[in-house]
């Protein structure tokens, strides 16, 4: 719970010191690219996260690790914060946070939609046209392939999912064959 609510002042802070809404996508692709590194590379974990070692050295490669993320200003300070209070191993939390975040400053929503088949471009924007209609905010949309489905669509969002599966249908009807 701690580590949440530190994450979220973290995520917070990073978009008061952005100040143009152009930037937050900037920051958000260079704070996840870093996370990601971050929570993949154990190494760097245990340099980064080690208080008894020199704290320049440590700056030298969170520099490093910034430069080769091409990450904006803000979030080099953010994190040359981070480090300076040994509060690193909250890089992906934050990261998290501040992502959940924009979608709510950008009135944006993630949806993920489950079909058997890819969808096509035309398909996908019709998609999109009917759920921004459905929420009244801009849609996010992520696409997963499961062929067990057989057709139709599940959505997944405001942590709800809506099944329009034929795998579902078929389950129902058999269900209430069998129940007759």
């Amino acid at each position: 719970m701690r580590t949440e609510m530190l994450a979220d002042r973290y995520a917070r802070a990073l978009h008061d010191a952005l100040g143009e809404p152009g930037q937050l996508e900037a920051a958000s692709q260079a704070l996840n690219a870093i996370s990601s590194f971050y929570a993949s590379d154990t190494s760097l974990r245990h340099v980064l996260g080690n208080s008894a070692l020199d704290m320049d050295g440590r700056r030298k490669i969170l520099d490093l690790l910034l430069d080769g993320h091409e990450a904006p200003e803000a979030v080099r300070r953010l994190l040359h914060i981070a480090l300076a209070h040994n509060r690193m191993i909250l890089v992906p939390a934050i990261a998290t946070r501040f992502e959940s975040h924009i979608d709510e400053w950008f009135n944006r929503v993630e949806v993920t939609v489950v079909t058997a088949v890819p969808l096509t471009p035309e398909l996908e924007a019709q998609l999109v046209t009917s759920l921004e209609r459905f929420t009244h905010k801009s849609i996010r949309m992520k696409n997963k392939v499961n062929p067990n489905i057989v057709g139709g669509l599940i959505v997944y969002m405001f942590d709800v999912f809506f099944d329009f599966s034929l795998r579902s249908r078929l389950d129902r009807m058999r269900e209430k064959l069998l129940d007759e």
